[in-house]
């Protein structure tokens, strides 16, 4: 996570917030309170709809007859607001400081969020943005290994590996030789194939992949 994290307060102005924003080159910024509690979060999306720029929701006559009325005045308010209070969202979304990276990259993904904001109980200490995980991928490094694990070594790990991708399993033979893997078999389509490959290159002490695999025709009714 970004430890050093760029926030604000409730009264800063929302100009002054879109400043920020495009001079810091980023997306969105906790809002938080005079004790570090994190209030809420503006994102670009909350400032998409703003009178000064013209861009704020127009509603036909018949519209506003049936409109709710306190959804008439939330949207004035976001649209004509000058502090942060008035246009952010309080409602955030949030991640803690000993979330695994793949717990956090499941609420990104089933939110639709490009960033959480990270708490220790209510007060903000970092956010993490899909930049970030990003970063982490770029990181990463295979581990490197000073001997070569056995054959029957590696040959276990990869049968583990294939069982998990794909239930065409008991149709795929794996062989293991010196490094070099021999895949022969049925498979149900190129996808599991495809799956069954990169589990192979995934797998410590693989030096070569030999695919003999067979794509299992499919009888037409």
């Amino acid at each position: 996570m970004t430890r050093d994290v760029i926030s604000v307060a409730t009264a800063t102005p929302v100009n002054e917030i879109a400043s920020v924003m495009t001079g810091r080159r980023i997306s969105a910024v906790p809002v938080v309170g005079v004790d570090g509690r994190l209030l809420g979060i503006v994102s670009e999306s909350d400032l998409i709809r703003r009178a000064e720029i013209g861009t704020q929701r127009r509603r036909s006559w018949w519209r506003k007859v049936f409109a709710d009325i306190e959804a008439e005045a939330a949207d004035y308010v976001r649209a004509h607001g000058r502090k942060a209070w008035h246009v952010m969202t309080p409602r955030v979304a949030t991640a803690t400081e000993d979330m695994t990276l793949a717990d956090v990259s499941d609420v990104m993904e089933k939110r639709r969020l490009k960033r959480l904001p990270v708490v220790r109980g209510n007060v903000l200490v970092g956010i993490v943005s899909r930049s970030d995980l990003v970063k982490a991928v770029a990181r990463h490094r295979a581990s490197p290994f000073t001997e070569p694990p056995a054959d029957d070594t590696i040959l276990r790990d990869l049968t583990a590996r294939v069982k998990t991708v794909t239930p065409s399993h008991r149709l795929v033979h794996i062989s293991v030789h010196r490094g070099n893997a021999d895949i022969a078999g049925l498979v149900d389509s190129a996808a599991e194939r495809e799956a069954i490959l990169v589990a192979a290159e995934n797998t410590l002490g693989i030096r070569s992949i030999q695919d003999r695999m067979i794509l299992r025709s499919r009888s037409v009714s």
